[in-house]
């Protein structure tokens, strides 16, 4: 057994080390760009890449420049700018624009993780021993867990969000689409940014970047941000709220008995990038980047007692358990991370509430020209992940279910890639990809009212190897032919190891040691036919596959849990329309898609026959289903100065089987998946005349409809529809080197849960995670 987890996830370093040290590192960062001078002119212009002409976008979707309009896909793609002038800075910001994509924060016992679906397809747990539906990728490397994925927004190029099934390119777990971020290359232009900004809940942040050349071949890019904001939960002190209630009290009576807040940040992170021309025809990329989070436990409550019958037990030490805890529709928790009743005969003990993450990540390319028509790309990365989550789970100074849940692990990555193009009217990609990834899961589970207390510490090993080619053919200039075809080889390897919590030492019997096995493999395919109807509409048909790889229950509580469970599989068939309209003004894109999606893995907690049936936290294969929808993108620009975006999708998830789950219906649908999203933007550039520069006022309006957090949907795990604004005023001065902005999220105040956990079967309770309240934002922002 490994050393307990409380001084396993201690922080590297305290709160006034990180401060100093991003501080720093932004004052640093900011005065690079005097260090060395830029290329000339000249030499500048063939050595930067140059961007899209006329606003146009350039993807990379499939492993090529092209315009966005000119790529057959449903892609949202969004550049730095844009993510900046709606003031995005999470992954989970972009969902809003990106038709049919959910992205929430994974929350509570997950840490810093992420919850993504797109076209009813994802996880909804982030636990890094499930693999995730949608595949997420930074500067073309695979993250294989969503635990840590919940990346923040530095210095990007470009995000694409590519929407359905991508399984010959992107490869498995692109089930539903995958998100690709792309950083900035160095330019060596001597430019650079520096920025501070405070608001709401004494929200401090600074960024900063700077671009520098070390020689007239060899570029440096850094950039670097910090931020400190309290939480919008109040922990509160029930024993010191109610002194005659017989719980201990925690904190004095000053500041309202307040014990601490749930949902803040505090993290640094920073990354360098070197690129390196050595000849006409090579380049070379290296980048490295660290984060360090020590964040509040997420934002959860005790949302309500759901069913009073089911509580158990009805006391504790004398205390009955019942709604009085309950705090839905506040900002207020009871939650204190202790068992300080001493229930259940461990002892007291209190966790630390705080969520801590280290995430870093070293990679490089190689990209070199062979000839005129071939090409070669070699990508390797490591990255490395250790995260601490506190989790009380019955939201209530009862410890009925408390979780100390650490997970640390790693990846190693490597792709190679020939690009090639023969007769003028051929181009192929060729490429194989290798991915080992190891996590250990060292958790504390205290679930006191079914007597289930141990120490967990297990090993997951998988390894993936594939091979893949495309094929595009033009027979006549309008008229382009794709065909991709992808071979997954994968395994992976369980260890399980349980521990009673009294000594440490004794192991629980038939769990300690117990190993799972999983061995698979897959072909996927796509067929994709366009056409250029004009210089400015394109029609495109397509038929693709993707998959989910299987494996065995990674959360067993009784040995006949370490059950197996098989891929999940999908086909998709989608049209799709791209228009550039009146003079390029009006861009207009859609997309129809039916999916057939079979041996759907979601996590069910009943297990399958004949397993112990509960508790039971596995994923399994439930069942199949239909989905079918629609995707509407429209960005315009009237008159100058006014740019408006808007986006419709629906969404229709149909299942026409179910497997071993008796409490799952036909008519329930998949989690995180409304059956409506919609959005609209708008910004309009005012200039203020006599030499004072720029407003742009600018409002975004989100909505969706209803959704379920849990596969057996239930009244209790229902969030309800929502429309959310947010507004920005930016100044910009004429030289556009000062800039000025305010922005508020959550315009109108309101309150809205981002998730719920249906605990009313086990304990008669539900518990939410608030959306934050409305909140404001200065910034002043510095270009050199």
């Amino acid at each position: 057994m490994k050393a307990p987890i409380e001084s396993g996830r201690a922080p590297r370093f305290g709160a006034q080390r990180i401060w100093a040290a991003s501080l720093a590192a932004i004052a640093i960062s900011a005065a690079a760009p005097a260090l060395a001078s830029a290329p000339e002119p000249d030499q500048a212009d063939e050595q930067q890449d140059t961007g899209p002409a006329n606003g146009e976008i350039v993807v990379t979707a499939q492993f090529r420049d092209q315009n966005l309009q000119d790529t057959p896909l449903a892609i949202t793609a969004m550049t730095g700018d844009q993510l900046e002038a709606r003031g995005q800075n999470s992954v989970a910001d972009i969902a809003g624009q990106a038709p049919n994509v959910s992205l929430e924060k994974g929350e509570g016992q997950r840490g810093s993780g992420l919850i993504a679906y797109i076209r009813g397809i994802g996880q909804y747990n982030s636990a890094p021993f499930y693999e995730p539906g949608v595949g997420t990728y930074v500067d073309d490397v695979y993250i294989a867990s969503m635990t840590g994925a919940l990346f923040k927004l530095l210095d990007l190029d470009r995000v694409e969000v590519l929407r359905g099934p991508q399984g010959t390119l992107a490869g498995k777990n692109s089930v539903g689409g995958a998100i690709k971020l792309f950083s900035l290359k160095p330019k060596g232009d001597g430019s650079g940014y520096a920025e501070v900004t405070y608001g709401s809940f004494d929200r401090i942040e600074g960024r900063a970047a700077g671009d520098f050349a070390l020689t007239d071949n060899m570029f440096v890019r850094i950039n670097v941000a910090a931020k400190k904001e309290d939480g919008y939960v109040t922990r509160l002190d029930y024993g010191c709220l109610n002194p005659a209630s017989g719980f201990p009290q925690l904190v004095g009576p000053g500041d309202g008995c307040k014990a601490g807040t749930a949902g803040g940040e505090s993290y640094v992170a920073g990354r360098a990038a070197l690129r390196w021309l050595p000849a006409e025809n090579i380049e070379i990329n290296i980048s490295g980047d660290y984060t360090a989070e020590r964040n509040d436990p997420g934002a959860d409550m005790l949302a309500a007692i759901t069913n009073q019958a089911n509580v158990p037990p009805t006391a504790v030490a004398g205390i009955a358990i019942d709604s009085r805890f309950a705090t839905g529709g506040t900002y207020t928790s009871y939650a204190d991370f202790c068992n300080r009743l001493a229930y259940g005969g461990t002892g007291a003990y209190c966790f630390d509430p705080t969520n801590k993450a280290d995430i870093w990540g070293i990679q490089g390319s190689v990209d070199v020209d062979l000839s005129d028509h071939f090409s070669v790309k070699a990508i390797t990365s490591y990255r490395s992940f250790a995260t601490y989550a506190p989790n009380d789970s019955d939201g209530t100074p009862i410890p009925l279910s408390n979780l100390q849940v650490g997970y640390h692990g790693n990846q190693f990555s490597q792709e190679l890639r020939l690009n090639g193009e023969v007769a003028d009217n051929l181009l192929f990609t060729l490429g194989g990809y290798y991915l080992r990834s190891f996590v250990n899961g060292d958790q504390r589970v205290d679930i006191q009212y079914i007597n289930f207390l141990f120490f967990n510490d297990d090993d997951t090993t998988s390894k993936s190897k594939a091979g893949y080619a495309q094929v595009v053919w033009d027979p006549i200039p309008q008229l382009h032919l794709t065909g991709g075809l992808r071979y997954t080889k994968e395994t992976k390897d369980y260890v399980f190891y349980r521990t009673e919590p009294n000594g440490a030492s004794t192991p629980i019997p038939g769990l300690y040691g117990l190993q799972g096995i999983y061995r698979g493999n897959s072909w996927d395919y796509r067929g994709n036919i366009s056409f250029d109807v004009n210089d400015d509409v394109m029609i495109y048909a397509q038929y693709a596959t993707g998959f989910k790889g299987g494996g065995t229950n990674g959360q067993p509580f009784f040995p006949d849990q370490v059950y197996p469970f098989g891929p999940e599989r999908i086909g998709t068939w989608e049209g799709g329309v791209k228009m550039s309209l009146l003079d390029r003004r009006l861009t207009l894109n859609s997309a129809v898609f039916y999916s057939d999606y079979t041996d759907i893995q979601l996590q069910a907690l009943t297990c399958p026959p004949p397993s112990t049936p509960a508790p039971c936290a596995g994923p399994q294969n439930v069942g199949s289903a239909h989905i079918k929808g629609f995707e509407i993108e429209l960005a315009a620009e009237p008159v100058d100065g006014l740019n408006i975006d808007a986006t419709l999708a629906h969404l229709d998830f149909d299942y026409y089987a179910i497997n071993n789950v008796p409490t799952m219906t036909l008519d329930m649908r998949a989690p995180f998946t409304p059956e409506w999203k919609a959005s609209f933007g708008a910004q309009y550039k005012i200039p203020l005349g006599g030499g004072a520069g720029s407003i742009t006022p600018r409002i975004d309006v989100t909505y969706q409809s209803d959704l379920y957090t849990d596969p057996v949907n239930t009244a209790f795990n229902r969030i309800a529809g929502r429309t959310l604004a947010n507004a920005r005023l930016t100044w910009d001065n004429p030289d556009r080197n000062w800039q000025l902005a305010l922005e508020v999220t959550n315009l109108t105040d309101k309150y809205y849960y981002s998730n719920y956990i249906d605990n009313t079967t086990f304990t008669g309770s539900t518990y939410g995670y608030p959306g934050a309240p409305r909140r404001w934002a200065l910034s002043v922002k510095r270009t050199f």
